[in-house]
């Protein structure tokens, strides 16, 4: 069985436990596998969670699964055996239930880690790394144990609890020490829609993408290479979502949120909005620049605005005419700056994304979408 590739999308399910999805959780399976979405999650470890009163449901999950080529990974504990059956040397009992990977969270010592090693391949699984708390020396070490990094999913933690979730220069760091590796690594964002009990405050792996559509966190996830597969750590039922979530892999580039401004003239708008924008391959003070817009044909046709404005933080703008041989290029304030005559004032990133342009940098290809 060979592993999915990269830029993959998936969204979860979970049993036993409330959700606020109006669907059953069969049925979340069973919109998102009519959608496109092949691959799912799902938790058989959760203390709240009555797994064993679900197997029903989780068995006609799995019959859809094979039936629909879906793949399904769990999080797994020791305590697993004891809510379904099997042991680490049968796994019987998870693959009946359609699991094709088994997400190692904790509980495991090394030498029941070399015996599931053993066992996973008899029953065509894959074993999947916890992400977030990996070192290089832990890294080594399951290497030594038989684990074969290149190629192997290295998944996440998703964070329940608000002001939880991890930073983006963390997520940043993971991903070289765990490219560097070969893993694959996987991430979550969380539903703005639909959320798992416990605290309802959604599943992402980021803090910053907690009230961030799904499909928007996803670009910043792929579009910076943080993540080669995305996952929807909640269960939802809401098919906007999962749409913009497969829309995410096709999409390659980092999704900015501007408010426009309405004094903005319709040429400054257009080199604005029009086109997918490439960071020049040097990293700025003062503000971020895009690459290949100045002194094309048309930009000296920018007039400027009536009123200059002040560029507070998050200010999109265009150099107009006056700049002559600048006129044309597109920057984002990275502080607060003066107004200028020579610069228009586009809009502004919403407060919201105002976290992104820390993740601008040189040659990241991005585009705005306007709101409000």
């Amino acid at each position: 069985m060979t592993l999915p590739a990269s830029r993959v999308v998936g969204t979860s399910f979970y049993l036993g436990i409330p959700s606020t999805t109006r669907s059953s959780a069969y049925d979340c399976v069973s919109l998102a596998a009519d959608l496109g979405i092949r691959h799912f999650f799902t938790s058989l470890q959760m203390p709240e969670a009555d797994i064993p009163g679900s197997l029903d449901e989780f068995q006609a999950i799995g019959k859809l699964a094979e039936q629909r080529h879906l793949a399904i990974m769990a999080d797994v504990h020791p305590i697993v055996f004891q809510r379904i059956g099997g042991n680490l040397n049968d796994l019987r009992a998870l693959r009946q239930l359609g699991i094709q990977s088994l997400r190692l969270d904790a509980g495991f010592s090394d030498e029941e880690i070399r015996q599931l090693l053993n066992t996973v391949d008899q029953f065509q699984m894959h074993v999947v790394l916890n992400g977030s708390p990996v070192t290089d020396a832990s890294l080594e070490r399951l290497q030594g144990l038989g684990v074969p990094l290149n190629g192997t999913v290295a998944s996440h933690n998703y964070y329940p609890r608000a002001e939880s979730g991890l930073a983006r220069s963390f997520v940043a760091e993971q991903a070289l020490r765990l490219h560097r590796y070969g893993c694959v690594v996987m991430g979550f964002v969380a539903s703005q829609s639909n959320h798992r009990y416990m605290t309802s405050e959604g599943l992402p792996t980021l803090e910053g993408h907690r009230y961030v559509p799904p499909g928007i966190a996803a670009q910043e996830l792929f579009s910076l290479g943080w993540c080669d597969q995305v996952y929807l750590g909640d269960q939802t039922d809401d098919p906007s979502e999962l749409k913009a979530l497969l829309a995410a892999t096709e999409d390659p580039s980092l999704v900015i949120r501007i408010r426009l401004n309405p004094e903005a003239g319709a040429a400054e708008r257009a080199v604005a909005l029009d086109a997918v924008h490439v960071h020049l391959a040097q990293d700025f003070a003062l503000v971020h620049r895009a690459a290949g817009w100045r002194q094309k044909s048309g930009a000296s046709g920018i007039l400027p605005q009536a009123r200059s404005l002040a560029r507070r933080r998050g200010a999109v703008t265009v150099d107009n005419a006056r700049y002559l041989r600048f006129a044309g290029e597109l920057q984002i304030a990275r502080v607060d700056l003066p107004a200028d005559s020579r610069v228009n004032v586009v809009g502004w990133v919403i407060d919201e994304d105002l976290p992104l342009l820390e993740s601008l940098g040189p040659r990241v290809r991005f585009r705005f979408q306007s709101v409000g």
